[in-house]
């Protein structure tokens, strides 16, 4: 490995899904291009799953609890939670980052505590993920202008500007059904697209700006045939190099937001909202 890189009998089954479909948002499905191999995309997801399971003890933290966030998108087998995951003693890295983000799994193992440094873009995710009640909320006007400035940025300062917006939306300091932020919503999911489609190879960055899309339930701005330049660049071992060589070494990272994407676009099932932050 070479990279490491950087955040459920018939009546009862459709009685639950009636539920679902009544207590969930659902988003609706995404389409696979019509001369996509639909086996060639979950022979992909196996393999990627088989990466991971035969690799995921040395995954960083931050990498472990994306992991379970795909695991609760789309039901795949409790192994992949974080629980199951990280079982290691931890680290001194694993511990600073577990300080910060662990509450995005509900770690009670060690006590969290914001970083005295941080890359500026990563402020406002570290800010929404440490607000507890929504009366510890920042003003409207202030996270707006302040993603709105950060919107203005390159490359990861757009990705995670999308991750902090909704944040900021699950933890109810901002509501989509006000015009404000809607409005902000769509300029998120313009930027995104623009960025995706400026990058030719799958690159972490393409990946995460694809997965954003998704997770703002803007899947519509995604060209779907990314997924299939994805496929073909997949390593035989599963995974992702994030390059255009599939030699060119492992990233975990655009490996498990790969895995994302492929799960995203072979869902058999409408997707509900799944948050980032386990409740």
């Amino acid at each position: 490995m070479n990279k490491l890189y950087l955040f459920n009998p018939p009546i009862f089954f459709t009685l639950f899904l009636t539920i679902v479909l009544i207590t969930h948002h659902i988003d609706s499905f995404a389409q696979l291009p019509n001369n996509t191999n639909i086996e060639k995309v979950n022979s992909a997801k196996e393999k990627i799953l088989k990466f991971i399971k035969e690799n995921k003890h040395n995954f960083r933290v931050v990498d472990l609890i994306l992991l379970d966030f795909i695991q609760r998108r789309f039901n795949l087998p409790r192994e992949f939670c974080f629980e199951e995951s990280f079982t290691r003693i931890p680290k001194e890295e694993d511990i600073q980052a577990l300080k910060i983000y662990g509450k995005l799994v509900g770690y009670k193992g060690i006590e969290s505590q914001k970083p005295q440094k941080a890359e500026p873009f990563t402020w406002s995710v570290i800010d929404a993920i440490f607000i507890e009640n929504e009366k510890d909320c920042p003003s409207k006007e202030y996270i707006l202008d302040r993603l709105k400035s950060q919107l203005n940025g390159k490359g990861y300062e757009i990705t995670h500007t999308a991750l902090a917006f909704g944040l900021y939306i699950e933890r109810r300091c901002l509501y989509i059904s006000d015009p404000d932020v809607k409005e902000l919503h769509t300029k998120i999911c313009n930027s995104l697209q623009q960025l995706s489609r400026s990058i030719p190879e799958p690159t972490d960055l393409k990946l995460e700006a694809l997965c954003f899309a998704s997770y703002l339930e803007c899947r519509e701005r995604i060209n779907p045939t990314d997924i299939d330049m994805l496929l073909n660049l997949q390593r035989v071992d599963g995974a992702f190099s994030g390059t255009l060589n599939p030699n060119a070494g492992i990233n975990v990272h655009t490996t498990l937001l790969g895995l994302w994407l492929i799960c995203e676009f072979s869902s058999q099932l409408p997707i509900p909202k799944t948050n980032m932050i386990r409740k």
